[in-house]
């Protein structure tokens, strides 16, 4: 009678476990820039540099052509469907609403988690199953400022950028939507413009902060979690990725909650 009971006790006291873990480490890798050598810093920036190119650069084309579909179809979709009730005022808050705040921030989280994240997670344990993290450690050489912090801040501004990539592109093409169902120019970026306030703008900024922090904290604590069995690697990397997709989810619904 008390087995299922116990088994879910548990359950839910390995993840608070395995939470607790990753808020150590997350305010382990936010303080481990104090004591960067400055000899160090220029290791830990090309590493920074390289992950920006990694994360952001290389994935522009994906967050293009993912941000110009989906705005396309949407706003040719409502322009059709409100032009009908005489309501295409309400284009610009959908827009804003439904990709701007909403769609862009969280769409463009989860392919950086699906890219980068998997990417992350498997490179730090193969680092760890192939030892080089413990040379690092018996050299005296703190793995959080050459392994962790420069991708936690790689990923940070990577998404931030891509998301403000993909609430441009998304625009530009519900222009063209738009003026394929013989909407003037002028007056579609009125109705955008007109519905995107200060409020907007910070949520955007704030959701692309957060998920950057997600993404550049989950995979680094799950690819040094694992032990000394190569096996283990895959599994880091599948498990960063569901715990970033969850945690993206969670926050995005967070953030819906809050305001």
């Amino acid at each position: 009678m008390t087995a299922p009971i116990s088994t879910a006790g548990r359950a839910v006291t390995r993840w608070l476990s395995q939470l607790g873990a990753l808020a150590r480490f997350f305010g382990n890798t936010v303080f481990a820039w104090r004591s960067l050598p400055g000899a160090g810093r220029r290791v830990a920036g090309r590493v920074f540099v390289n992950q920006i190119w990694f994360t952001a650069v290389q994935a522009i084309p994906l967050v293009i052509v993912l941000a110009g579909i989906l705005s396309f179809l949407l706003i040719n979709q409502a322009v059709r469907e409100l032009g009908r009730i005489n309501s295409t005022e309400l284009i610009g808050t959908l827009m804003v609403v439904a990709i701007v705040r909403e769609l862009g921030p969280l769409l463009t989280a989860l392919i950086v988690a699906g890219r980068s994240g998997t990417a992350i997670a498997a490179e730090l344990a193969t680092n760890q199953v192939m030892g080089e993290v413990e040379a690092l450690e018996g050299m005296g050489i703190d793995p959080l400022h050459y392994l962790v912090l420069p991708r936690f801040g790689g990923a940070i501004v990577s998404v931030f950028g891509l998301i403000i990539l993909f609430d441009l592109v998304a625009i530009l093409a519900g222009l063209v939507a738009a003026s394929a169902n013989d909407m003037n120019s002028l007056r579609y970026f009125e109705i955008v413009l007109r519905s995107l306030t200060l409020r907007d703008t910070w949520l955007t900024v704030g959701k692309g902060l957060v998920f950057g922090v997600i993404i550049g904290t989950v995979p680094s604590f799950h690819g040094l979690g694992v032990r000394r069995a190569a096996t283990e690697v895959p599994i880091a990397a599948s498990r960063a990725v569901v715990t970033s997709t969850v945690g993206i989810f969670l926050v995005s619904a967070l953030f819906v909650a809050l305001g």
